[in-house]
């Protein structure tokens, strides 16, 4: 069975209140003939299927249009305005499901690829470069002489109070730099990064926004749609 959406606040469209009670049934019985077709119809055909379907005489058939054109909810030839911005061609979800469950599941791939590379790129930095690392390490954490991939322990630290300290000096949310940190770490181990300075290639993160932290906090939200068929 075919189907369309209306936006709930369809009785309070100024649109609609200028309409008498009757052509707004009027005009929710053309949103039918649409979603079945009948208004795409040739031109000869189409006038006698609307007729039938409002259950109209030709005469008063005129008459509702021309009222309806007048408070500007359809064309001359019968046409809801906005109607493909607002419908969605997918009549039974099926596709849009489609497309979630393939969503989803290349996002858990993705996570679980991200997981396998950081968790080898780890390994191998304890068990190929650890003793190398340790050996060119600074009395800082995080800093060393050469550039060196993510370091193990460094990671594990997680958000130092240090971090904290730059993200207030510098006007960052302190409550969404562990997410940052995470997204960082897992950034570097998958495309096997090199710094000197740990703290500072994090920093240059955080300001650069990488993962799109900073700009999704600062969302407010779509706007609400106030036209009469729902998007």
């Amino acid at each position: 069975m075919k189907w369309l959406k209306l936006y709930v606040d369809i009785a309070q469209n100024p649109r609609i209140k200028l309409l008498a009670f009757e052509d707004r049934w009027h005009y929710i019985s053309l949103l039918c003939a649409k979603a079945e077709g009948y208004l795409d119809e040739r031109p000869e055909l189409r006038e006698r299927m609307v007729s039938v379907h409002l259950g109209l005489t030709p005469s008063e058939l005129e008459n509702v249009k021309d009222r309806l054109v007048d408070v500007g909810l359809i064309s001359d030839e019968w046409q809801i305005y906005n109607w493909d911005e607002k419908q969605s061609k997918d009549a039974t979800g099926a596709a849009r499901k489609r497309r979630q469950r393939a969503r989803e599941k290349a996002e858990k791939e993705a996570a679980a690829t991200t997981k396998e590379i950081r968790s080898k790129n780890i390994e191998e930095n304890v068990t190929v470069t650890g003793q190398s690392r340790d050996s060119h390490a600074t009395k800082k954490h995080g800093v060393y002489k050469v550039n060196v991939r993510l370091p193990e322990a460094w990671a594990e630290a997680g958000v130092t109070e240090d971090h904290l300290i730059w993200a207030k000096k510098h006007g960052f949310s302190a409550s969404l730099l562990d997410e940052h940190f995470v997204q960082f770490c897992e950034k570097a181990a998958g495309r096997d990064y090199k710094y000197k300075d740990w703290n500072k290639a994090f920093y240059i993160a955080v300001r650069q926004d990488w993962a799109k932290i900073n700009s999704r906090a600062a969302d407010k939200g779509p706007a609400t749609d106030a036209g009469v068929i729902a998007a």
